[in-house]
């Protein structure tokens, strides 16, 4: 039947069927499932590609997922692996850079138009918030508004796209997961189909 060792980023399970079985299963339910085949070596070992650049979940978000099987006594044994993919984190990575840039832009224009409302001194930012060569508090005070919303909005953002990259990098294995149980269920459903 089903042994299943869990180890972190490292699935592995040992199925009661010849490797070459095990094999044209996997590589089946895989393709069923949106994989693209990266590369193989039947029956010994298949790298695909799974979910989408926008995916925000563990199932969903683009990652290569590493399949090595090999014979045992009692039948096959698959080692799996999954692995975020490198554009997938650099977009993460890109947006939330961005954003922060955003945050610091932002919080900036919010002071100096404040120092300018204040002082009543030219700041670098005080162009804003002129009219016809004077201060305009009205037009400097809604643009201060609008810039502090930016930040707290953006400032969400990082916040819940890390959330998300934490997330999806924690539960990275749970496609693979899925993938195996359901290739042991078909099995065991033809299994008793049979009987």
């Amino acid at each position: 039947m089903l042994k299943s060792k869990w180890v972190p980023w490292l699935i592995k399970r040992n199925f009661s069927l010849e490797i070459d079985k095990v094999y044209a299963d996997l590589k089946a339910s895989l393709a069923e499932k949106g994989c693209k085949i990266i590369s193989e070596d039947p029956p010994k070992h298949i790298l695909v590609k799974q979910g989408s650049l926008w995916g925000m979940s563990p199932t969903t978000a683009k990652k290569t997922v590493d399949v090595t099987l090999k014979a045992v006594d009692s039948g096959t044994q698959a080692t799996c692996s999954s692995r975020l993919s490198s554009d997938w984190k650099n977009l993460t990575i890109v947006g939330c850079a961005s954003a922060a840039v955003l945050v610091g832009l932002s919080l900036w224009m919010a002071l100096d138009v404040t120092t300018f409302m204040l002082t009543g001194k030219p700041t670098f930012w005080s162009w804003v918030a002129t009219v016809n060569g004077s201060l305009d508090f009205a037009v400097a005070q809604a643009f201060v508004n609008l810039t502090k919303a930016l930040a707290i909005f953006l400032s969400v953002i990082i916040v819940l796209e890390i959330a998300v990259a934490v997330y999806a990098y924690v539960g990275i294995d749970r496609f693979a997961q899925r993938a195996f149980d359901a290739l042991l269920n078909d099995k065991l459903t033809a299994n008793a189909h049979k009987q």
